[in-house]
């Protein structure tokens, strides 16, 4: 949650501020971690003249926080809120949400399939399910759809943002799931990841505002990258607000390097937010090697290295393994614990309960676990391993594999003192005191160093790297 401010603006936010009111650029703030940017914004809106703006937010959660603070004259909507009342001054049909949309269609296809191509399609479920997701995310039409010239990306496009690779069979159900769902979609029916995609690709008149300020800019998909674009079309003026730093979603299809295409295409004036009210300067000072520009606007803090948990206090890990890891043995030892940070829970149940018979032994089990782990391997999936190590931790401790789902669901169901986040769910949350759980987990490839950022800047007082000599790496 973004630090309130309650005293005199920086000059930053000054500065800010003054370009919102004095000239008309297009704006990207850059705003580091805890450094006021929603106040900013919304001291900037009470200062402008009134008169309607939008505020487009990244979850419900900023919406209905925004919402008590902007001014009435100010919309505040989520993106997906935005596209779905598009949507419905779109359809000719009334608009109706169903999440099991996907799987919906996916079992339509199947009763016409006979028992043995049923079975090798449930085989390639779990690719097809993540594929339907980031193709509308990343805005991909399937060729022989009329509308294909107006994707905004490509099927190798699209692969690469995928979490295995996917083979023939995979891709002739994304397609033809991907054609189905734009059909029914026409007729009313729609899902979350529609409630962008549609408006955005396939027709539907956006609200015109003078303003539109934007927020967690690093964060958006090609999709709502889209939707900015059609948003501005009629000549508003646009104010964004980010941290490429803190750009951590590239696997659920982000746009990359969106903030800086931004600035380009829209020659936007940039900002800097760089005081943060939220990390003291022991955590700020912590962080410079990622974002060197970084100040506290309090001094404190600490830094520490090794230890256990407190009670109300919050792990944080790269992957989930070792917070379940932990967690157990925090458990076991009498403490409780809050697992619901975890990124994995009920995808990891529903993959053991496939390994096999419940009365499978521990032994047994392990070695379902390595063969599934192999055979995701050679299709280049990103999230196995994790995935992996996270159903060893369960297995490791019972006798059976009923015992382990027993023990996953009887942790999972947890709501105790001591929290357990990923670094990806951690993010846009702030707690007293962290623990960042393996931090050598965050490596050198991809967004992981953003992730360590992040993880490290959740901190309002005490920062404590901690290892387990349990975890699996």
């Amino acid at each position: 949650m973004d630090m309130e401010v309650k005293h005199r603006p920086t000059a930053e936010q000054s500065a800010c501020i003054e370009a919102v009111l004095t000239t008309q650029d297009n704006l990207m703030i850059r705003a580091l971690a805890g450094t006021g940017k929603s106040a900013t914004l919304r001291m900037a809106d009470d200062a402008c003249p009134i008169g309607p703006a939008l505020y487009l937010v990244f979850n419900t959660r900023n919406a209905k926080e925004a919402t008590k603070k902007f001014r009435p004259s100010t919309t505040v909507q989520t993106f997906n809120s935005c596209g779905h009342r598009t949507w419905m001054t779109t359809c000719a049909r009334t608009v109706a949400l169903n999440q099991r949309k996907t799987s919906d269609i996916f079992r339509q296809l199947l009763e016409n399939a006979g028992r043995t191509d049923a079975e090798e399609a449930w085989e390639v479920w779990d690719c097809v399910k993540d594929g339907v997701k980031k193709a509308k995310a990343v805005g991909y039409i399937p060729a022989t759809h009329q509308r294909a010239v107006k994707r905004l990306a490509s099927w190798d496009d699209l692969k690469a943002k995928m979490d295995e690779q996917p083979g023939p069979l995979a891709k002739e159900y994304i397609d033809a799931i991907m054609l189905e769902s734009i059909r029914q979609a026409y007729l009313g029916s729609i899902d979350f990841d529609d409630q962008c995609y549609m408006p955005a690709l396939f027709g539907g008149i956006f609200p015109r505002f003078p303003r539109i300020m934007v927020d967690e800019y690093q964060d958006l998909s090609p999709v709502q990258h889209h939707m900015i674009s059609r948003l501005c079309r009629y000549g508003a003026r646009q104010i964004g607000v980010g941290d490429e730093a803190q750009a951590i979603y590239a696997f659920r299809g982000a746009y990359d390097n969106g903030m800086a295409d931004a600035i380009e295409k829209f020659q936007m004036k940039v900002l800097p937010l760089s005081v943060s009210f939220r990390c003291p300067s022991a955590i700020v000072e912590n962080v410079l090697w990622r974002v060197p520009e970084f100040r506290a606007h309090k001094t404190g803090g600490s830094v520490n290295y090794g230890g256990e948990p407190r009670d109300d206090a919050t792990v944080i890990c790269r992957n989930n393994a070792p917070l379940l890891s932990m967690a157990m043995r925090l458990l076991c030892e009498g403490q409780s614990v809050d697992v619901a940070g975890v990124d994995m829970a009920e995808r990891l149940v529903g993959q053991m309960k496939k390994l096999g018979p419940e009365e499978m032994t521990r032994g047994e089990a392990l070695r379902e676990i390595d063969d599934w782990l192999l055979r995701k391997i050679e299709v280049g999936s990103k999230s196995a391993p994790d995935m992996a190590d996270c159903m060893r931790v369960f297995v490791r401790k019972s006798p059976s594999l009923g015992a382990a789902i027993a023990y996953a669901n009887h942790m999972f169901a947890q709501a105790g003192k001591v929290s357990f986040l990923t670094g990806h769910k951690s993010k846009g949350l702030e707690f007293q005191d962290v623990y960042h759980l393996e931090p050598t987990l965050c490596t050198d490839r991809g967004q992981d160093q953003n992730v360590h950022y992040v993880i490290d800047t959740r901190s309002l007082d005490s920062l404590t790297y901690i290892r387990t000599p349990d975890v699996s790496t």
